[in-house]
């Protein structure tokens, strides 16, 4: 028999990950820093497609490397026991001997990655350390709160660029803005989100001219549906204005403090956006989009909706913790 991708998904019990927070390079070096441990390695990068047939933990150890200096740069989740293992090795992943927990790295691939991850990932080895010791329980008194400003401010500032170049690039009414790789390459962040802004505010004009269109009572509904519209873009304006504020603080509490600002317009986004979706799926606003070339643009927010949900729902989850 074969198995339909849910029952594929609910039948497996781990989760393949390119990419482990204790792979290190240090010139022409690379090497495993494990369980606090130094050991140069033979690195050997693998698609994580190559393991997805491996449903569980004890099918996973067949991939055990003979030579024990072998490094696929891959790792897994096992859920049952909420631990992670490197696939060539075996052993348990480990930072400052501590065990790293499976949920801990399955929050760092949402938060770290704009992408829906349902099936194996790929992720920076050193973004999932630093994400590790900064926003993990389980390492919550192994950095200073200057270092978890830092890190904290950095991690935002990255991943609300990476949410701006993802929507740019699914609203039919924006111009891309650029690709995760520039930011990659090392952008000037304000620079770089200055053009999403700019098209915020056009949106929000355009949106407002559109609305004005429904004077009548029976369009009632379409004029609330795209006053919404506006009022979205009006706080995603304000998101990444917040956002770019926290370049500024240097003051743990602070940041606390205006991190909350955040997740507030991030929980209001998230309303809007599903009554938006839910108002344009609708068999009312269907039947009347087909005669009214005016919803175009509307009816093609479906797609980018999914995708706002996914990321700010990232947010909320991530930064609420802290």
């Amino acid at each position: 028999m074969v198995l339909g991708q849910e029952e594929k998904q609910a039948d497996c019990s781990i989760k393949i990950i390119r990419g482990c927070p204790c792979y290190k390079v240090f010139g022409d070096e690379k090497l495993c820093v494990n369980d606090d441990r130094v050991l140069e390695i033979d690195a050997i990068e693998l698609d994580p497609a190559l393991f997805a047939f491996h449903r569980d933990k004890e099918s996973m150890k067949e991939e055990k490397a003979a030579e024990d200096n072998v490094c696929y740069t891959s790792i897994y989740i096992n859920y049952p026991d909420n631990r992670v293992y490197c696939i060539s090795q075996g052993w348990k992943i480990r930072i400052h001997n501590r065990d790293v927990l499976g949920a801990d790295l399955q929050d760092a691939l949402q938060f770290l990655s704009t992408k829906d991850l349902t099936a194996s990932a790929e992720i920076c080895s050193e973004c999932l350390y630093k994400f590790l010791l900064t926003l993990s329980d389980q390492f919550a008194d192994t950095m200073t709160r200057k270092e978890k400003t830092d890190e904290v401010k950095r991690y935002v500032d990255k991943f609300s660029l990476m949410i701006a170049v993802k929507h740019s690039q699914m609203d039919s009414m924006m111009k891309p803005i650029g690709t995760e790789d520039e930011i990659d390459k090392g952008v000037d962040h304000f620079q770089f989100l200055r053009e999403y802004l700019v098209q915020l505010i056009e949106q929000q004009e355009t949106w407002g001219e559109l609305m004005r269109e429904f004077p009548a009572e029976e369009d009632k509904w379409l004029r609330e549906i795209v006053e919404k519209r506006v009022l979205l873009a009006r706080l995603e304006y304000q998101f990444y204005s917040q956002t770019l504020q926290l370049r500024d603080i240097n003051d743990f509490n602070l940041l606390i403090k205006n991190l909350q600002y955040i997740l507030k317009t991030s929980n209001e986004i998230l309303t809007i956006n599903e009554v938006i979706h839910d108002q344009i799926r609708s068999d009312k606003f269907k039947e009347k989009a087909k005669d009214d070339k005016r919803l175009k643009a509307l009816e093609s927010y479906s797609e980018k909706a999914r995708t706002v949900e996914h990321n700010f729902g990232n947010i909320l989850q991530i930064l609420s913790r802290l």
